[in-house]
């Protein structure tokens, strides 16, 4: 049995317009994923597009947009089946969270986005998940950016303890892993200056707050809570904000 050709494919590259060669080249035993994507753009029938990306889908199992766009296609011939519509749901929430990355810091985040906690919480469905991730950036691109928890409490897709939990979770596992703190919880959970519980409190308090309309500091309801002083709150406020402006790119 003949290897897959690699992805890109060097031949595909060169005559991916040409339907006698990509034709020629998959009967000549190239197992080619590209070949069969090629093809989808020259095919003139539906059913003839689905089948090549049926076909290029077997070969490269692991590429989701190529999954992604089969499924897209099927539903177009299918639109009667319901299951295939929600496994496309799920594979562009799945798709929609790889592809977030913090923008400003050079150091990766050693945690997850919060949506994928609030997933593994199962405090959000991945089609609410999805909805909203596209929203959010809807909305960045009308000037009024606005964080995915929030939006998702807005919207009333998951509650104000979940995704209290949700971050308080998220800065103890970046605090775990050393990674520079982007938010002034992370550092405060990093030096040990709150407990995992204080913080969760506060974050729960600062939710309902913005979901009201109004909006405290986080710093400001730590301090109201007694969970810390001042004089530990403006220390380390300035170290937080010292790490943050060295991590910059």
């Amino acid at each position: 049995m003949r290897r897959a050709c690699p992805r890109p494919c060097p031949f595909v590259q060169r005559y991916r317009h040409d339907l006698i060669r990509l034709r020629d080249h998959l009967a000549e035993g190239h197992r080619c994923a590209d070949a069969w994507i090629a093809l989808t753009h020259l095919a003139p029938e539906p059913w003839q597009r689905l089948d090549c990306l049926e076909r290029a889908s077997a070969i490269d199992p692991d590429d989701q947009n190529l999954h992604i766009a089969y499924l897209e296609h099927y539903i177009v011939l299918h639109p009667e089946d319901t299951q295939a519509a929600e496994e496309l749901r799920e594979a562009r929430a799945r798709r929609a969270l790889e592809r977030y990355k913090p923008r400003i810091f050079r150091h990766q985040d050693a945690s997850q986005p919060i949506g994928v906690i609030l997933r593994a919480l199962r405090a959000v469905s991945d089609a609410d998940l999805e909805v909203a991730l596209e929203d959010q950036e809807r909305l960045r691109r009308m000037g009024r950016p606005m964080l995915l928890g929030d939006l998702l409490v807005l919207r009333g897709k998951t509650a104000p303890e979940a995704l209290a939990r949700a971050l308080t979770l998220q800065s103890r596992l970046r605090a775990a892993s050393g990674a520079n703190p982007r938010t002034l919880s992370e550092h405060l959970i990093a030096q040990g200056h709150v407990t995992p519980e204080q913080l969760e409190r506060a974050l729960l308090e600062q939710i309902h707050l913005r979901a009201s309309g109004n909006h405290e500091p986080l710093g400001e309801i730590l301090l109201r809570h007694g969970a810390v002083d001042a004089t530990i709150l403006r220390h380390a406020f300035q170290r937080y904000m010292h790490d943050a402006m060295t991590a910059f790119v």
